[in-house]
Parts: C-alpha cells; sequence; structure tokens
C-alpha cells in the first residue's frame, strides 16, 4: 500500500470508525482499524463484533493494500499532525505501516488484514430514507432513557416502530420512559429494537449531516448510511414492553413551568441531591408557587418559582438527574408536568403546540417519608 491522503480527512475517518473500536476483547485485532486502499479511496473499518463501522475518504494511490494497525496509536499519532497537511501512508514487510507527515515518521506494527473478521456491510432488507435533522431529534430525545445495565438486556435498547408514515422511538429503563414521534416519508411497517449504544454513535456522526440517512432493516440487523460512512448493527432479540399502555392522562395535577426557571433550580438543588442515593428533590406545590427542596448532611436547598395550575396541591418527590436528562434536550419555552398523584408516575411534556403529544416523558416518582 502507498497512499497520499489529506491530514483532516484522515483524522475524521479515524474518530468515525474509532466509536466501534472494542477497548476489551478477547480477540486483540478488534482493538485495531482495518484499512484498505482501493479505487482512489482509503477505508478504514472497525467493528466489535456488535457494532460495526466502515467509512470512506479520498485519497491518491500509488500502491493499493491493505493491514490492522491498533486504533488507539494510529489515532493518537494523526490527531497531532498539523493540519490540512499531506500524510504518506506506506506498508512494507512483515505488517510494518511508516507514515510521515512534513518533518514527522512513525512506524507501526500492524497485523495481517487476512485475520481481520469478514463483517458484511451488505444489509439486504427493507429499506427507507429518513431525514438526518429528524432522525437526530428522534435518537436525541430518548436514548439516555435506556438501561445502562444487562438485566433486562431489551431495555439497553430502543424501540423503533414504523406506522402510518410515523417513526416513534421508545427507551425506558424501569424508572422512566422517553416516547419521541416524528412524520417520515415511508408507508410500510416496521418494529424493531436496536441498542442504545448504537443510537448514540449515530447522533455523533450524523451530528452535522443536513440529508439523509438511508437505513435499511434485515431480520437480525439495522444499517445507516450517512455520507461515505456506514454503520450496521445486531438488533436486540426479545419483545419490548407495551407502552402505550403506560402512558396515562387521569391527571389530578397539571403544572406549567417556565423550562428554564425549573431546569436552573433543579440544577442548583441537585448539587445537595448529588449525596442521596436517590439524588432526591422534594416538589412541594401549592396554588402559584412550586417550592424544590433537598438536603443531606450538608445542609438544605430551597428553590422557589411561580408556575400555573389546575388541580389539586401537591408534594412529590423525584431523582433529579432524571428530571434534568430531560429538561437538557428540550427547547420549549414552557414544560407541563401532569401528575396523578404523589406515589404514581409523573408526565412531562412540552408546552409548544407541535409538540405536545410527539413528545411523552415519564418518571416515576421517589417515595418521601
Amino acid at each position: 500500500m502507498k497512499v497520499k491522503i489529506n491530514q483532516n480527512e484522515l483524522n475524521k475517518a479515524i474518530n468515525i470508525v474509532q466509536k466501534a473500536v472494542s477497548l476489551r476483547t478477547p480477540l486483540p485485532i478488534l482493538s485495531g482499524i482495518l484499512i484498505e486502499a482501493k479505487n482512489n479511496e482509503l477505508i478504514l473499518t472497525a467493528t466489535d463484533l456488535d457494532l460495526g463501522i466502515k467509512t470512506y475518504s479520498p485519497c491518491e494511490i500509488e500502491e493499493e493494500g491493505s493491514i490492522v494497525v491498533q486504533s488507539r496509536l494510529i489515532g493518537d499519532f494523526v490527531r497531532k499532525l498539523p493540519s490540512n497537511s499531506y500524510v504518506f501512508i506506506e506498508t512494507k514487510e512483515n505488517n510494518n505501516m511508516e507514515i510521515k507527515c512534513m518533518n514527522s515518521e512513525i512506524n507501526i506494527l500492524g497485523n495481517s488484514a487476512a485475520e481481520y473478521p469478514d463483517n458484511t456491510f451488505n444489509n439486504e432488507g427493507v429499506s427507507f430514507n429518513i431525514k438526518s435533522e429528524v432522525l437526530k431529534n428522534l435518537i436525541k430525545h430518548t436514548y439516555f432513557a435506556a438501561s445502562l445495565e444487562n438485566i433486562k438486556p431489551i431495555f439497553t435498547g430502543c424501540l423503533l416502530e414504523v406506522k402510518n408514515n410515523v417513526c416513534t422511538l421508545v427507551a425506558l429503563d424501569g424508572y422512566r420512559m422517553a416516547v419521541k414521534k416524528e412524520l417520515i416519508d415511508y408507508d410500510g411497517e416496521i418494529s424493531i429494537v436496536i441498542p442504545a449504544k448504537t443510537l448514540f454513535e449515530i447522533l455523533r456522526i450524523i451530528e452535522e449531516n443536513k440529508e439523509e440517512t438511508e437505513i435499511v432493516v434485515s431480520e437480525s440487523h439495522i444499517s445507516f448510511k450517512v455520507d461515505n460512512t456506514i454503520i450496521i448493527s445486531n438488533l436486540l432479540e426479545g419483545k419490548f414492553i407495551d407502552y402505550e399502555g403506560i402512558i396515562k392522562d387521569n391527571y389530578v395535577s397539571v403544572v406549567k413551568v417556565n423550562t428554564e426557571d425549573i431546569r436552573d433550580s433543579i440544577e442548583r438543588a441537585s448539587l445537595l441531591a448529588r449525596d442521596d442515593k436517590n439524588n432526591l428533590i422534594v416538589l412541594d406545590i401549592k396554588d402559584c408557587i412550586m417550592q424544590i427542596n433537598s438536603s443531606s448532611e450538608y445542609g438544605n436547598v430551597e428553590e422557589n418559582i411561580s408556575i400555573e395550575k389546575e388541580g389539586e396541591d401537591i408534594k412529590i418527590g423525584f431523582n433529579s438527574k432524571y428530571i434534568l436528562d430531560y429538561l437538557k434536550v428540550i427547547d420549549s419555552e414552557m414544560i407541563s408536568l401532569n401528575l396523578i398523584g404523589k406515589n404514581n408516575p409523573c408526565f412531562i411534556k412540552e408546552e409548544k403546540e407541535e409538540n405536545k403529544d410527539n413528545y411523552i416523558y415519564m418518571v416515576l416518582p421517589v417515595r418521601i417519608s
């Protein structure tokens, strides 16, 4: 292999595929990146066998070839090279790779590309396109509510449903649930569970993409094609919970509050709440005032904010982290807390007319003495 490539292009490609590099793996070769030079493109591939990412970058090729090199080493070296400079890559005997750029040179001992798992990126199944901005919205508003623990593996994923031109993404972890709906230009029906980890990586990759993402769903995999990058992931097996059966509307109290006011107040109150295993804050709602309290052995915090309330006064406790996770992703000026009782779920909605029923966040209360 003998290649000339712009440092910016190479650095960007390495950063993209590194998201799939396995840090702890019984297969040492998976801590590397497969680099292939052919058809005037440098193709970088990484996989942890659950998630795979392949990206294509334009380059000048004098000699085609392939090699696997240690991800962290090549990533750190290329990142520290001068921006917009040209990088010259050449493979030598015994899987040695030489990288030169201006006054810098590094030799890396790699592995044969033949040893790298043959992870196919040709996913065949149902295909549809979605605006990247729409996909970004769906993921951003939900993935954080998925479980981080494998007690129920299905909860570490997000349910993706498509029906009647509406795409719904749902995440829950047993303490909270996020449901986001968006209109899309596809009238087929799909119901699959995607690992939340995959969706988080998709979110990072499509961050600046203003065009469309092509999605292909097969029985066991889902793939996303964004610009010059393909991401493929295993789907999770099992039946997702009936999320629609969880959503209730028998509210005893509806509280409208300014988003910035409640976010700032909870952030301050959570400074003490962090010392409690439940990150407990208590909302004491009376008339047109919401009092937010938290306490620990180091002291207590009291915040008072103005609200509009319909229904009963109520005193209810929450894990502050669960509320803040929601408040950090919305851009609505006002939200409503829809309360069923002090020991029942609270449903939080944006007070934006177009978002009112398109995004529902449910959080379970923490019992307070």
